[in-house]
Formats: C-alpha cells, structure tokens, sequence
C-alpha cells in the first residue's frame, strides 16, 4: 500500500482486484477474499484501464460502508483512504477467514481473478476443514442429557488423574460449560454425541454398524449400535469379542503373572479398543451417508470410517513423525480425560506395538476420499495368506518349520526341501525382499533366518488419489 502506482499497475489476481463503486460485486469478492487467502479491493479505480475514478466520502461514507460490510457479512475488514491526483480511494483489505463467509446466504471463493460461487462439494469440503463439528451449538436442551454417562465419565477422570476442577456431584450443566460444551447457553454437538440420551434422533447416521462375514457376500451376523460415544464403545467391544476366538493360556509362566489362566483373544483387545476409538474420534460426522463399520472375517477384521486425511497429511506422516490430528477435538479431549486415549495421537503407533507382541502383523491402513479403513489380520501365517504373497511350497514349509523352531538356516532349508543350495540362496532371498523372514549372524558359518519383525509393513499405505 505504500507504493499505490505500483499497486495500480499490477493485473487482477487471486488477492487482488479493482472496483469502480460499491456494488453487489463488491459484497461477493470480500466474502471470496476472506473464504480463500485474504486479498484487497482497490475501490475507486475503472476495472478495465486501471484509470482513477474516485469515490464520494461524503456523508460519512466510510463508516456507511464500513456499517454495511460488517452487518451484510459479518466480518471487519481494514479499510484506508488514499488520494491520487485530487482524488480518494479507497484500500479494502480482508483476511482468511476461520469460518466461511456468506453474502445473502450464498458462498464465494476465488479463482484466479474470477468471483465464483461454491460448488456443492466444495462447499461441503470447505465447511468440513473450516469447521469443527463437535463444536457446534444446535437447539438441544439439558433433558437430552443423560446425566449418568456424565457421572461415569468424572468417575473415570477422576481414577485417570486428569480432571481435579470438577466435583462428582457438579450440575450436569456446571460439567458441560467446564468441559467447554456449551457456548453462550446453547449445547454443542459434542456435547449430544458424548452424553446423550438419544443422539441419533439428531445425527441419525452416527451409528456403528457391525458385520460378521462368511464371505464377502455371506454375512451371518449384523448389528447396528446407537446410544452415545460412551455406550457405543462399550457395546461394540461386547459384539466384537463376541465374534472372535479366545483362548486360554495355563502356561506354567502365565499362571506365575496373575495365579489365572490368561486369555488371549485372536487379536490383542488393546489394539480391538484403539481402532474403535480412533473411529469415534475422528468420524466424519458432517458426513450423514455413511455409517462408521466394523466387518469380521474369519482372517481378519476391517474398520472403516466416513472421513479422509487432512490436505498434506499422509499414512507415512501419521506413522513416521506421530503426527496428532483431531477432526474433533473436543470429542478427543473429553476420551482424554477419561484415561481412554493420549493426548498426542499415539493410537496406531500402541496398536503397532501391542500387534508386534502378539506376533501379529502391523495393520494395513488405507485412506482415500471415500474414508479411513485400517484392517487387522490374525495369525498371517495361514495357507491362504502365504499363497496370496506369491510363496511356493518349499518357502511355506519353511516358514511352518520358523514357527515351531524360531529360526531355521539355509543347510536345513535344503534339507527341509530337498533342493540345491542356489535354490535354497534364491527362496530365501525371496523371503527377505517380502519382509517375511530376516537374515541373522556376523559370519557365514552362523547366518540363520528368523520370522520378520516388520511382516506386514508393505501393506501399509496411502491411497489419496
């Protein structure tokens, strides 16, 4: 702005653009401006040759137009008088708004040095990154409720350690405007999905939907879970374990632990309750077409959840540098407190851990714009999986012979086999580029293999395409 000839001079761009006088024009490039990257209006100056026009200011005319911005689109731009040759123009200058911006109900974004209404879609995605969901406020009052999910969640924050200022026997009321659930005596939406009574009479969609699959065409049970976040969590856990096989571990060294046999379910409940939670969390809820599912395969189990990653942000970003990203946040902060996850989005990365020490495979996880799919599989050592990697006979006897002994060298894999020592050199190599098995020893008198640490980890990526 110090330089205004040389402003004058430049061509209309994405933060840029001339207007002769006040017009519906202008009330539809400020909210463009504010609902992409901020941009000025430089008003008093002909559109077409750049050529100085002018504006009236008199009558007040600044604070008129000011007045008018702000009551038409609710934002306060800054708006400074120049003069070029005896006459005033005006600088009109609007910041990136954190919410969308209408002008008579209707969205502009900027293309280029075009003013166009949003699309449908992009309306819909520029809502979903502007706006938290969980912050919200509706026309909900106190009786929707339900005052004893409230107290079992101080009952859990208190034994977690991470709620002091909160007594148990608060006014549901008093807990909710603490927790920031309520803004200006109105409920947020958080608020109905964490504690409600019935939310899904507001979010009919925000249900989880629970299959067991035969087949991907066979499913043999189906369940559709409602109530709050509080109560689907814990009825999803109930039906899941209900579908997947446990075991009973009376090992001299299990009983030594706890002095009872120790369960062990075909996949670590840790792992069970960390997916389930990161589906509540991170559920798209603007989303009301697709239902957060669950579906149970006799080999593996598939979480899917309406909504994709932020722009930029990948799996691998996810995994390598423990990004933390809360679509809502209040809904993260409320699991927060009540000891049920961390704060700084370490859920997968305990997943991975827990499968690892079960000598399961790391989850494959996927997200593309129709959502997040991370899928478990049990034992990965199964016919049909070893088949599915492309192993021949010999290298899935190998692996049977890996999994009672633990490590397996290449004279016994010719011996196993019956092959050639290239053939057993070539097999095992195959092994190792899969990530099936690792090599081990400092010498060639004591290289041996061992099942792989990372099996799994090719089937981890991020299809945002």
């Amino acid at each position: 702005m110090d330089d205004l000839p040389a402003l004058l001079a430049r061509f209309e761009g994405r933060r840029i653009d001339f207007k002769e006088e006040v017009s519906s024009n202008l009330y539809k490039l400020l909210p463009a401006f504010a609902n992409t990257a901020g941009g000025t209006v430089i008003l008093g100056v002909r559109d077409r040759d750049h050529a100085v026009t002018g504006i009236d200011l008199r009558n007040n005319a600044i604070k008129v137009l000011a007045d008018s911005i702000t009551t038409r689109l609710g934002i306060h731009p800054v708006i400074d008088i120049h003069e070029i040759d005896g006459k005033h123009i005006l600088t009109i200058a609007v910041e990136q708004g954190r919410a969308p911006v209408a002008y008579d109900g209707r969205y502009y974004t900027r293309v280029g040095d075009t003013t166009r209404e949003m699309l449908p879609d992009e309306l819909r995605e520029y809502f979903q990154q502007s706006i938290e969901w969980d912050g919200i406020t509706g026309p909900y009052t106190s009786d929707q409720i339900d005052e004893e999910t409230v107290r079992r969640f101080l009952a859990l924050a208190k034994a977690a350690g991470r709620i002091t200022a909160i007594a148990p026997d608060e006014p549901v009321d008093t807990v909710l405007r603490r927790l920031d659930l309520v803004r200006d005596g109105q409920i947020r939406n958080g608020a109905l999905i964490l504690f409600g009574r019935d939310p899904q009479k507001d979010f009919p969609n925000s249900i989880i939907r629970i299959g067991r699959f035969r087949r991907a065409d066979i499913i043999i049970g189906d369940h559709e879970i409602r109530g709050n976040l509080f109560s689907q969590f814990d009825e999803a856990e109930r039906i899941i374990k209900s579908y997947i096989g446990v075991r009973y571990d009376i090992s001299e060294e299990a009983m030594q632990e706890s002095f009872q046999r120790k369960e062990v379910w075909d996949y670590p409940l840790p792992a069970i309750r960390e997916a389930l939670l990161n589906a509540l969390i991170h559920r798209d809820y603007f989303n009301n077409t697709v239902q957060t599912q669950v579906r149970i395969f006799d080999d593996h189990i598939r979480f899917h959840n309406p909504g994709r990653l932020p722009e930029g942000i990948t799996i691998e970003t996810i995994l390598k540098e423990h990004y933390s990203y809360h679509r809502n946040p209040k809904i993260a902060e409320v699991f927060y407190r009540a000891g049920l996850v961390e704060r700084y989005g370490s859920g997968i990365e305990r997943m991975i851990t827990v499968l690892n020490a079960a000598s399961l495979p790391l989850p494959a996880i996927t997200s593309t714009p129709l959502g997040f799919t991370l899928t478990m599989r049990k034992d990965p050592f199964t016919q049909e999986y070893l088949q599915e990697l492309g192993l021949n006979k010999r290298q899935i006897a190998a692996i049977s012979f890996l999994r009672v002994h633990g490590t397996i060298t290449n004279s016994q894999y010719q011996e196993l086999n019956v092959v050639a020592a290239r053939t057993a050199v070539n097999d095992l190599n195959d092994l190792i580029k899969k990530r099936i098995i690792e090599r081990r020893g400092r010498s060639r008198r004591d290289t041996h293999y061992i099942l792989s640490s990372e099996r799994g980890v090719d089937m981890i990526r991020s299809d945002d395409a």
